[in-house]
């Protein structure tokens, strides 16, 4: 929450100038969840679970990952400013909308010439240059690998970052290293080819041959659905793909819930977004965008298997004629680049309402009772007139 936040913005000095930056936030938090930035650093994070315990007061990750957006040009940088902070704040606050939690921050990190993973526990911290591409879930990847850390070496051995501080336990429950198989499992297939389109599919990807939401009670795919068990009681409600090329920056974005029933639509620097609406909120919020997409999202979801091939047909064909026609825009001016927000916002609104349109016109009912009972109580909870 922003009362979370005022603490670390009112003890640290305000930077002189900042970064405009694209973020994916959480409404009840002042950070973000993912972003790109002018400079083209793009930062993704994932919550980790150390056996540190935490501070009461403190950097929470989003918190770390808006401020580097806000303040890096570059990885290096993000590093640097990463070890400041805990350094001198440590890691604590609450992480949730509901409840008391906190959990420690890993961040994939990207500028214009490379990558690398930052890792942390509660003020302990490690990086690693990635070697040619790849992915962080909700478990620590950095072992004695590490090119930097708050952590010295003894007698030239690195310790074991990930196996000093990691909780096995919950790292486990989460089905981190499935997940993150799954995604470095899929770039490695196709290294050396890996484009906008190639990223898109990485964040529907669900595994191969048939699946359902219903499917496995640990979250192990990449396509992240909400079901009736402990630990999936969540799901994606928001994906970006930075396209970085130089000093050639722009974002594919959806802002909206559920990936695979959503369009990327682009997103420059220095040129506006559509007309979003209202922020939404935690109940249903007339006129914010990412609630009327849930009209399709949730619809979508009560017959998953017979709608989705043919949701996403029609929404990758469109999906590629915005990234065909942007490799002419993006090497043009502000004004053309403009004109294509605008339009690509409007088909895909477009397409959007012509779904809902067609879903409107069923009968809206969940065959399975406990997945049926969950979606009645965040549709209750949200007061979401469906």
């Amino acid at each position: 929450s922003l009362h979370d936040a005022l603490p670390i913005y009112r003890f640290t000095p305000q930077a002189r100038h900042t970064y405009e930056a694209l973020i994916d936030k959480s409404f009840w938090l002042y950070g973000g969840e993912i972003g790109v930035n002018e400079h083209g650093v793009a930062v993704g994070n994932e919550a980790v679970f150390s056996t540190v315990a935490s501070e009461s007061d403190g950097v929470v990750l989003i918190d770390l990952l808006r401020l580097t957006l806000e303040r890096c040009a570059t990885r290096r940088e993000a590093v640097d400013l990463v070890a400041r902070m805990l350094a001198e704040f440590g890691q604590g606050g609450n992480c949730e909308l509901r409840g008391n939690s906190h959990f420690d921050g890993s961040f994939i990190v990207s500028d214009k010439t490379g990558a690398v993973v930052i890792e942390t526990a509660g003020r302990e911290w490690a990086a690693r240059e990635v070697q040619g591409f790849g992915s962080i879930s909700n478990g620590y990847t950095i072992g004695a690998d590490w090119d930097r850390s708050s952590m010295a070496a003894s007698n030239g051995v690195k310790p074991d970052f990930g196996k000093l501080v990691g909780d096995a336990e919950k790292t486990r429950c989460v089905g981190a290293f499935e997940r993150r198989k799954a995604s470095y499992d899929f770039l490695a297939a196709r290294k050396g080819r890996i484009t906008v389109r190639t990223m898109a599919d990485l964040l529907r990807y669900t595994g191969p041959g048939a699946y359902t939401p219903l499917e496995g009670e640990s979250p192990t795919r990449i396509c992240m659905h909400a079901a009736p068990y402990d630990n999936r009681l969540w799901q994606a409600t928001g994906a970006l793909i930075a396209d970085t090329r130089g000093n050639d920056v722009m974002a594919w974005v959806t802002a909206t819930s559920g990936t695979d029933v959503s369009i990327f639509k682009p997103a420059f620097f220095g040129v506006e977004l559509p007309d979003l609406g209202p922020m939404p909120r935690e109940s249903f919020t007339p006129g914010a965008y990412w609630w009327k997409h849930e009209f399709l999202h949730r619809r979508a979801m009560s017959d998953y298997d017979r709608l989705m091939p043919e949701i996403r047909g029609s929404f990758e064909a469109l999906e590629d004629e915005f990234f065909r026609e942007s490799e002419t825009v993006r090497r043009g001016g502000q004004p053309e680049k403009a004109e294509f927000v605008a339009e690509c916002w409007q088909r895909a609104d477009e397409a959007r309402d012509r779904w809902i349109e067609k879903l409107e016109a069923r009968n809206y009912f969940i065959e399975n009772a406990a997945y049926r009972a969950m979606w009645e109580q965040f549709n209750r909870a949200a007061s979401l007139p469906l």
